[in-house]
């Protein structure tokens, strides 16, 4: 067969498979495609890529240019302190941005999601920070509620149920969650427990705080609680560690021995009902042997309304206490930092008794995209970066500015504006939005 293959018809010389004779054309050689510079216009990303992570080691900082005015100074004092990176981060807080785009509609939906500094006393976290509380820590005293009152089965069933209706079926599914609400606050109340604000108050000689009495602060209120309650599961509290403001109080700052420098706890507090001598005695007692100095500073007010709606006593007692999360506690740069610095370390937020290890996981799951939610489309918001082995990602992060200028808008913003055209009820409004 190849001696026919290598024939011509006519019989002539020997030719090539193509009848073209050997040696004429040179071979034929793989080249690569040329190069092209990165596009960054918009496309739709390719999903994170599991890459080593020892290229992405960051190499030791260095010390950038102190600008911006007052949150420069803080983080050049910051950076004085030895805490270089919370001043790296909290001089950039919110002037990068995660790009995305929705996977249906890459050119029409773009948005961003700004890239947070996460340090405590943060003015621009703060908000964001209250949120996420808010959303996390309802489900957790919502859920302690109506498992105490055996309602929580019910509660999800009537939930699942307002999801997935409208129309005259979602209006009798709300009638229903009411009703539900009321016959927990009965109950509860029968059973002798109560929903209350709590404040502990550490005296104070006007000297720094540390994170070292931030946290025998709150193993105080740890010990207290338990001690009169009398049970470590008892009870369910929330607490925010807090301080004065610099500027403000009640007497003229020359008269002020702490000089805003008090030390106390906002706290929740779901059991039975407190003995307000006896706690303030163990107080005493407990403050005596940790400091030196016995503090009396206890004070216990029930929320309103809880026996009649629990479920709105509970939105709006978490609403005043994680209000103090986004106080402002200063007004110089060197008592912020001096702030900040007492804290590193050390979490504000703490939770005892049957509220503890309660606060719901993070799901990694697709970011819907707001815009298609709004109209009925079942789309994904898909960012750029590079996953790593341990689970941890690397995000690709441009200016804000920049993102703005190309049509990107703030990811929040849209989904709040999706949340309401959709019309999201109060039972679920806080989790409703991406």
């Amino acid at each position: 067969m190849s001696d026919v293959a290598n024939r011509d018809v006519g019989g002539g010389a020997p030719t090539g498979i193509s009848g073209i004779p050997p040696g004429v054309i040179p071979p034929f050689e793989l080249t690569s495609p040329p190069e092209l510079p990165p596009s960054r216009e918009v496309r739709v990303p390719r999903r994170d890529e599991v890459v080593d992570p020892e290229p992405y080691i960051p190499a030791e900082l260095q010390e950038p240019e102190w600008t911006g005015g007052f949150r420069g100074r803080v983080a050049r004092l910051l950076w004085d302190r030895g805490l270089k990176r919370k001043a790296i981060r909290f001089l950039n807080c919110n002037k990068l941005g995660r790009p995305g785009v929705c996977s249906n509609y890459p050119f029409e939906h773009k948005f961003f999601v700004p890239h947070g500094c996460e340090v405590v006393f943060c003015k621009e976290c703060a908000d964001e920070s209250r949120r996420e509380l808010l959303i996390d820590y309802w489900h957790v005293v919502c859920n302690a509620v109506l498992d105490f009152a055996g309602e929580r089965k019910e509660h999800e069933r009537l939930c699942a149920v307002l999801h997935a209706s409208d129309g005259w079926e979602r209006q009798n599914a709300e009638r229903q969650l009411g009703e539900l609400w009321v016959r927990v606050g009965q109950r509860v109340r029968e059973k002798g427990w109560v929903l209350a604000r709590v404040t502990f108050t550490l005296r104070s000689d006007g000297c720094d705080i540390t994170p070292e009495r931030v946290k025998a602060m709150n193993m105080c209120v740890g010990v207290v609680m338990r001690r009169t309650v009398g049970s470590r599961k008892g009870y369910g509290m929330l607490f925010v560690d807090e301080v004065g403001f610099e500027k403000r109080g009640h007497l003229p700052d020359a008269l002020r021995v702490a000089h805003g420098l008090n030390l106390h706890a906002h706290g929740l507090y779901f059991g039975p009902r407190l003995d307000w001598e006896r706690t303030r005695d163990l107080l005493m007692e407990v403050t005596k042997e940790e400091f030196g100095v016995e503090s009396r500073g206890f004070f216990v007010t029930a929320v309103k309304g809880f026996a009649e709606n629990p479920g709105r006593a509970i939105r709006w007692a978490l609403n005043h206490m994680f209000k103090y999360v986004s106080k402002p506690p200063a007004v110089t740069p060197e008592r912020l930092t001096a702030l900040i610095a007492a804290f590193d370390g050390a979490k504000r937020v703490h939770s005892l008794g049957l509220f503890y290890g309660k606060k719901p996981k993070r799901e990694k799951k697709d970011c819907p995209c707001p815009k298609c939610r709004a109209m009925g489309i079942a789309s994904a918001v898909c960012f750029e970066g590079h996953s790593l082995k341990n689970g941890a990602c690397i995000p690709r992060l441009e200016r804000v500015e920049t993102l703005l200028a190309r049509g990107y808008v703030p990811l929040r913003e849209a989904g709040r504006t999706a949340v309401l055209t959709i019309g999201a009820s109060r039972e679920d409004s806080w989790g409703a939005s991406p």
